[in-house]
């Protein structure tokens, strides 16, 4: 394998395989002859000196579907015995390696019989989720990315606020509750505990986190609380499920709360008051939700497509069937067309009127916003190549990161190199820069 990587600008709309590098300039007349004279001069002092050679890429030990995260200047690994796909992919250790060397820092294994569910960042260190093989509660466990050392371990999947803070969400016991309990990122000490009706918990999110908690019965009882404090900010009643056992549809969506009443229909309450605000009427099939479409409600289907309402009327805002999904990323919707396989034609919008921002090209999405290093696009290149992009959703703009040789599955950004993880296994550290 070539350990040459080639760096380029991608240029606006390009849709080809191969990145077209930025045209050469050429000084004109006189400017021409000094910039040459310069280049005399620079070679007399230089003399016959090689450039400098980019460091070789270095390999990391992981199976096939391992999870990984970047952090500064180390890189955390679940790796292990087996891997049971991507909900669930680490095996039971997890590893510590210096960056950009790869050198092994650290490993951490957890209590027989768990297993990696999830490898996230909190207070500065590595939050490793982790379940019991076949059936039990997950747990959370915070890692020092230096040591590895165990810094806290608590029951419950976690889920970050918007403030910083952590939630913990344990699913129902043998007696039918369950509860999510709130603790210190840094320390795992538990600040408040509440306990989830049987319809479940929804959260009001403002794009960094959650805000609130939304608590609904099948009775229509609804309390809401604030996500750090747990202290209530709002209860009181919608009509009861219309079974008078569970909601089909019980969810937050644009600083709404939807509940379904009469066959049909679904009602949108503003959260502050539980004032009705609007309804609208649904078909009665399976496959259809709602969505958070940048602030936007959206009612999607499994066909594709997309019908948008005025979070404000409920009155229809704009439709279109093209787009194959969206996901809201600063205040912008990532939206999707078909394309080659898992590398979707990938499209900005403006989600108030579902107008066409600019257009990312063809990429396979890795990584989240709300990591270090932002989204990432890959897309296989002829000759056994694979490009990676930085994709930036507000500016829809679409840079090279770089051209890397063979296949990858995932890849994470630490600013100066990128890790990427080959579908048959292995990580490998290629050294990038800025």
């Amino acid at each position: 394998m070539s350990a040459v990587i080639d760096l380029g600008e991608m240029r606006h709309g390009e849709d080809g395989d191969e990145p077209l590098p930025a045209s050469p300039r050429r000084p004109p007349g006189r400017v021409a002859r000094v910039v040459a004279l310069g280049c005399l001069a620079l070679l007399a002092v230089t003399g016959a000196a090689a450039p400098a050679r980019r460091p070789a890429p270095v390999r990391v030990p992981a199976p096939a579907g391992a999870a990984f995260v970047v952090l500064a200047d180390r890189l955390m690994v679940a790796d292990g015995p087996s891997t049971i796909g991507r909900g669930g992919r680490g095996g039971r250790v997890v590893s510590g390696h210096r960056l950009p060397g790869g050198e092994p820092l650290w490993r951490f294994s957890l209590p027989a019989g768990d297993h990696v569910i999830g490898l996230g960042v909190a207070a500065g260190g590595l939050l490793v989720t982790s379940s019991p093989t076949g059936a039990g509660e997950p747990f959370s466990t915070l890692l020092d990315p230096d040591t590895g050392a165990s810094r806290w371990r608590r029951p419950g999947y976690p889920v970050a606020t918007a403030a910083g803070g952590l939630l913990l969400e344990s699913p129902p016991t043998a007696a039918g509750t369950a509860s999510v309990r709130a603790v210190d990122p840094a320390s795992g000490a538990v600040r408040w505990t509440l306990s989830i009706p049987a319809q479940g918990v929804a959260y009001r999110t403002d794009g960094h986190g959650v805000t609130q908690l939304v608590l609904v019965t099948p009775d229509g009882r609804v309390a809401v609380h604030d996500a750090d404090t747990g202290a209530p900010a709002y209860t009181g009643r919608v009509p009861a499920a219309p079974d008078g056992v569970s909601y089909r549809y019980a969810q937050v969506v644009a600083d709404l709360l939807l509940v379904d009443g009469d066959p049909g229909t679904v009602t949108a309450y503003g959260l502050d008051r539980l004032d009705a605000r609007w309804t609208v009427r649904v078909q009665e099939r399976a496959g259809l939700w709602f969505t958070d479409c940048a602030g936007m409600v959206c009612l999607r289907d499994q066909v594709g497509g997309a019908r948008t309402l005025d979070p404000a009327t409920g009155r229809p805002a704009w439709a279109d069937e093209r787009w194959l999904g969206f996901a809201p990323v600063d205040g912008r919707l990532l939206a999707a067309t078909a394309g080659i396989g898992a590398e979707l034609d990938r499209w900005v919008l403006e989600p108030t009127t579902g107008r066409v921002l600019g257009r990312l090209g063809r990429w396979r999405i890795t990584g989240t916003d709300r990591e270090p290093g932002g989204l990432l696009g890959l897309r296989h290149l002829t000759g056994d190549r694979t490009l990676v992009g930085a994709l930036d959703v507000p500016a829809a703009q679409a840079r090279i990161r770089a051209v890397l040789p063979g296949s990858w599955d995932e890849c994470a950004d630490s600013g100066t190199v990128l890790v990427c993880l080959r579908p048959a296994g292995g990580l490998t550290i290629w050294p990038v820069g800025r």
